[in-house]
């Protein structure tokens, strides 16, 4: 009898837990002069919905004006654009497509980020004169094999330093630079896959920064590749903004978070007045140590989604 019990309560837990899951998930919301609200079936108050937010069967969407918001089902392999005309939109449960395997992989990799990626985190800004050198890309990460170029902000009248370090020391060195993207040159040693690289920025009566990177195997970036290409075949017809949030959520997701923010800041300078770009970058500049790019990229995601006309 109590193994009858405990089996009813597992299945009604796993019951619920499926009708929990998104079946949708907000990756773009275009306020222009209108506005955007969402009900769900937790709370049935109109409200501004977040970037990426999760939607249930029977959540509502409702778009005012000149508004729009776009919808990602990564199970149904398709997107719905709300406008006024399908105001109030009522989210509806979609069947598995099935589909190949590298495409369950996929939609699997964007949903694990999405479902994570819900609420922004805390940021605490930190108590600079906003001014002094901040190392960028690489910056604790893999990346794929091709040219490296190292990125990093600070004052144009300072000269930076650039030393890699590997296992076993120093690999290459370069001084007296301006602040600009420096590529790795192809005289310098090779550096080797599958190998955690450290790289120092130098300033002259400043403490060096340093940050790792990890250039992946031949074997993975092929498999990584073929994902992205497989992505590309599979959101063919998605708005632009929507894909490059997928290509990025796929490359974090493989640890890649130079490929993913540059995709995204691509993004975000394409589709300058969208909200959700911007939210995902906070997330990927928070995750690398860049709090204060972070905060602000937040703020503009915000600011976005507050103010009407933006």
């Amino acid at each position: 009898m109590k193994i009858i019990l405990l089996a009813a309560v597992l299945a009604l837990f796993h019951a619920d837990a499926s009708a929990a899951e998104p079946v949708a998930y907000i990756t773009e919301i275009h306020r222009g002069g209108g506005e955007v609200q969402v009900r769900t079936g937790a709370d049935q108050t109109w409200k501004t919905p977040r970037p990426l937010l999760g939607l249930s069967a029977g959540d509502q969407v409702r778009v005012v004006g000149e508004a729009r918001v776009v919808l990602l089902y990564h199970r149904g392999d398709r997107t719905v654009t709300v406008t006024p005309t399908e105001s109030p939109f009522t989210v509806q449960p979609v069947k598995d497509s099935g589909g190949a395997e590298q495409v369950r992989s996929i939609a699997s990799s964007v949903s694990q980020f999405l479902l994570g990626k819900q609420e922004a985190p805390a940021l605490r800004r930190a108590a600079t004169r906003g001014d002094g050198p901040v190392m960028v890309s690489p910056r604790h990460t893999r990346v794929l094999p091709g040219p490296l170029v190292f990125e990093w902000d600070g004052p144009d009248h300072l000269r930076y330093g650039v030393k890699v370090v590997g296992p076993d020391g120093i690999v290459w060195t370069q001084t007296g630079l301006p602040r600009a993207s420096l590529r790795y040159p192809t005289t310098a040693p090779p550096l080797a896959p599958g190998v955690r690289y450290t790289w120092e920025l130098e300033v002259s009566g400043r403490s060096p920064q340093a940050a790792s990177f990890e250039i992946v195997t031949d074997a993975e970036a092929t498999r990584i590749r073929a994902l992205l290409a497989g992505l590309d075949r599979t959101t063919q017809g998605y708005p632009r903004t929507t894909v490059g949030v997928m290509q990025a959520a796929l490359l974090y997701e493989e640890g890649l978070f130079a490929e993913a923010r540059r995709a995204l800041e691509e993004a975000a300078t394409t589709d300058p007045r969208e909200a959700t770009v911007r939210f995902v970058l906070g997330h990927v500049y928070e995750h690398i140590g860049l709090s204060a790019k972070a905060a602000r990229a937040f703020d503009e995601a915000n600011a976005l989604i507050s103010v009407p006309g933006r």
